[in-house]
């Protein structure tokens, strides 16, 4: 009974957003399911035999003309509605609530804390909510009408068997009850079957946009890695195939039970009503014809109502799959509207005793300690896998630390408003994105910048040479993924791209994490004058392996197996002949002639 319950819940939840979204949409299908079509079905199934009743007593001809005419007419009403109702109002509302039902799933997948992106059960349930959400919903929106509808139909044709042959009825129903429930068995397979396959479409998927990016088409040229993939792609595809036909087995019986059923009912029902006319208890042509009429549109309108219970029993199993991903709970980014604004200007920035670690990793962040003053400039260095990159996700509130706090002028982040403060902390990745927008867009992530704003930064990062060397400007689309004649960027031009939007607002924090790996030298100097200049006057932290481009800071910070190994300037490191200095004397080498 609780699953049950569960199951309604669960097919109300899919409901739920077409009403939230369309509520006339809802209402005329309502009104077509419920109403109009049952209405036009008992007249399908009377206009025989009113025909043949009006024949036997020799009606006039008039009468039955003006009879068949307004039968026809009525008929007429549901097809003329439907099409209408299609053109003005479905073909264009369920666009609508499609793009509704998604951007609720991106939403919930921005307010998803950052830490189930490491979890591959969660992008199983994302991928499926993605895929599943917006058309599951509208298959619940129909199922609910057609059960409904089914309802008031199927008690319509059993009032009208019940007086013709009660027998019929028993057979009838039955019969129906036990095919329909064979069938539901094999449903329940076959969603099984659905459920065990999504990680296998979503690798294969993986494999897909791989042979069809451009990012990846060198390495699949002039590599032998294509081998690799295929190998891998033909072995997720043979995976998927074995549960097919894992589950094939298991439907097959199911399935042949049903239709053996379906077929005996139905002779049965035959039988029946020919012997009841060669007795004599169905006297009339008229009354034989309804009640052949009457059994066949019970038995389909219980053919569907089985139908929908089992489309409404996959469509809960559904549901159950999708509100997993809609229930995950968020720790950090379902409290974005609470805590206090950060304050304007330059940050203190303080990481006091700060502990994290992965989930099934052996990394870790051990008692790291970490004072950066207002306006300075510190560097952060130290060997791959030592906890650069996590101190930056943890400034960001992308993660929470285990143990210790962070504060941003004496506070503790968490205190902070999230939204707010992310939008006073600006930062350049190694690898930056750009998205198929405008050039001017994939320049104001942050903030949207006025003509004159938009020039300086043209000229300051020198993208007046991408204009002209493509024949574009700062309105042409960057990536040919929509347009042939889009900006095409090297990995250099888009890290520019990445440090340009740090110029469009003002921020207390700024953090750049390997931002000039592919600069050529030039650009790379120049790129870290704007960054150790005095016109910078935010709180900047820079994440560096190439030492030479952060001899200017006003403090460098090494990091080592978790925690603050050496702090000081570039000068006073060589002079310790320490780690730092070790590390900066091996990467000199590569430079000497």
């Amino acid at each position: 009974m609780r699953k049950t319950i569960r199951n309604i819940k669960n097919l109300f939840w899919l409901y739920k957003p077409y009403f939230k979204y369309g509520k006339v949409y809802v209402l005329l299908s309502l009104l077509f399911w419920l109403a109009i079509i049952p209405f036009c079905q008992m007249l399908n199934v009377y206009l025989p035999t009113a025909i043949i009743q009006a024949l036997e007593n020799k009606e006039p001809f008039y009468n039955i003309f003006i009879m068949v005419i307004i039968i026809q007419i009525a008929l007429m009403f549901q097809p003329m509605f439907e099409n209408v109702f299609n053109m003005f109002c479905k073909n264009s509302k369920l666009p609508y609530i499609e793009m509704r039902l998604k951007q609720e799933a991106y939403k919930k997948a921005i307010n998803t804390d950052y830490k189930f992106i490491d979890n591959p059960e969660y992008y199983d349930n994302y991928s499926w909510a993605i895929n599943q959400y917006a058309g599951r919903a509208q298959d619940a929106q129909g199922l609910i009408n057609k059960i409904a509808s089914s309802v008031i139909t199927i008690t319509s044709m059993l009032a009208i068997i019940t007086v013709l042959s009660p027998i019929a009825i028993i057979v009838t129903v039955v019969g129906t009850v036990v095919e329909n429930l064979l069938h539901m068995r094999t449903n329940y397979h076959d969603v099984k079957k659905e459920e065990d396959i999504v990680p296998y479409d979503r690798r294969s998927g993986y494999f897909h946009r791989i042979f069809y990016t451009s990012r990846y088409a060198a390495d699949i040229k002039s590599t032998n890695v294509d081998k690799y993939l295929m190998r891998e792609y033909e072995d997720t595809q043979n995976k998927k195939i074995s549960i097919i036909k894992k589950y094939a087995r298991k439907m097959i019986p199911w399935a042949l039970s049903a239709d053996l059923t379906f077929y005996v009912a139905r002779t049965f029902v035959i039988l029946n009503i020919v012997y009841g006319i060669c007795i004599g208890d169905i006297s009339t042509v008229g009354a034989y014809v309804t009640l052949m009429l009457a059994v066949d549109k019970l038995k389909d309108s219980m053919n569907d109502m089985f139908y929908y219970i089992k489309d409404a029993n996959r469509l809960c199993i559904y549901a159950k799959r999708i509100r997993k991903f809609f229930d995950t709970e968020s720790q950090i980014e379902n409290k974005k509207s609470i805590g206090q604004l950060p304050a304007s200007g330059s940050y203190d920035v303080e990481l006091e005793n700060v502990c994290f670690s992965y989930e099934n990793s052996e990394f870790s962040l051990n008692n790291l300690n970490l004072k950066i003053n207002r306006g300075e400039k510190v560097a952060i260095v130290g060997e791959n896998g030592v906890g650069k990159s996590t101190l930056v996700k943890l400034l960001l509130r992308l993660y929470d630390v285990s143990s210790g706090q962070i504060k941003i002028n004496g506070i503790n982040i968490k205190e902070y408003n999230l939204e707010a403060l992310r939008t006073k902390i600006g930062f350049a990745f190694q690898n930056a994105n750009i998205y198929a927008l405008s050039f001017k867009n994939n320049i104001e992530l942050y903030n949207e910048v006025n003509d004159k704003n938009l020039e300086f930064i043209v000229k300051k990062f020198d993208f007046d040479k991408i204009f002209e060397k493509s024949n574009s400007n700062v309105l042409s689309n960057v990536t040919r993924e929509f347009d042939e004649k889009g900006i095409m960027l090297s990995g250099g031009e888009i890290q520019k791209i990445g440090i340009a939007r740090l110029f469009t607002s003002d921020f207390g924090l700024l953090i750049f994490d390997e931002p000039s790996s592919a600069l050529d030298p030039i650009a790379e100097y120049n790129m870290t004058k704007m960054i150790f200049d005095a016109s910078n006057r935010s709180t900047t932290i820079m994440i560096a392996h190439r030492l030479s481009t952060i001899r200017n800071a006003d403090k460098i910070a090494l990091v080592d197996k978790g925690r603050v190994l050496e702090i000081g300037t570039h000068d006073e490191f060589m002079l310790k002949q320490g780690k730092y200095y070790e590390m900066f004397t091996k990467q000199a080498e590569n430079y000497t002639i």
